[in-house]
């Protein structure tokens, strides 16, 4: 397993990156707006495969760095996991891939913004990836809402945190067989975070708690704008 490394919240180097990021997340809200539709499928489409290239360019890098290790480099972290959840909402608009993306994906990429772990060392490529890969999973479900006029559910943030816990089972058996921390369900994180509160596994029940708060903070907009796909 790689040693991890963390950027402190609001260092010189955090507000860059993170500034960056939001710079990016916002001009394709802004850019795709008032494209026609097909241009805004076009779009869609285009960051889909940006999805696939990320990934793959990142396991070859890794792999030609000496970086790459069964313990961290496969795709069962939970930003990794809704990163290709993204993939599916973008060229499928599957309703239930696109409200776990909304009120769970993006909460985790929003987090992974503001307290970074990082678990492939801090070289530029690592921290360009990072932040792209995070920092999509704030604007692919924007781009969805905003551009898209994609909507959830009534009560689908219910439904999306307990579709979670199929990841939770799941990952926690695959790190038992590999020895890794994949989700941080092993070991708790190394970044000062409020939600993490105790050690394992009390924690697991902070962060359980925080994602049912930050998705009910998401539902609450569609809740008073009475904006809810109809069923």
């Amino acid at each position: 397993m790689n040693e991890h490394a963390i950027m402190l919240p609001l260092s010189q180097e955090w507000i860059i990156w993170n500034s960056v990021t939001l710079f990016f997340i916002l001009a394709v809200i802004f850019f795709s707006r008032n494209s026609s539709q097909k241009n805004k499928s076009r779009i869609a489409n285009s960051l889909a495969l940006l999805v696939a290239v990320e990934f793959i360019a990142i396991q070859v890098y890794y792999i030609q760095q000496g970086l790459w290790t069964p313990q961290d480099s496969l795709p069962f972290h939970l930003c990794r996991l809704m990163w290709f959840n993204s993939m599916i909402v973008l060229l499928t608009r599957n309703q239930v891939a696109f409200e776990l993306l909304l009120f769970v994906g993006m909460i985790g990429g929003l987090h992974s913004l503001l307290t970074p772990e990082f678990t492939h060392g801090t070289d530029p490529v690592v921290l360009i990836d990072y932040f792209f890969v995070h920092g999509g999973l704030i604007a692919v479900p924007m781009y969805c809402v905003f551009v898209l006029g994609m909507r959830p559910r009534k009560m689908s943030w219910v439904k999306a945190c307990l579709y979670l816990q199929v990841f939770v089972v799941s990952v926690s058996l695959i790190n038992y067989f590999l020895g890794a921390n994949y989700m941080y369900l092993a070991i708790k994180p190394n970044v000062e975070n409020p939600f993490l509160i105790g050690d394992w596994p009390y924690y697991i029940i902070g962060l359980e708690l925080a994602v049912v708060l930050h998705a009910i903070l998401v539902y609450l907009p569609f809740y008073f704008k009475k904006a809810f796909l109809k069923e």
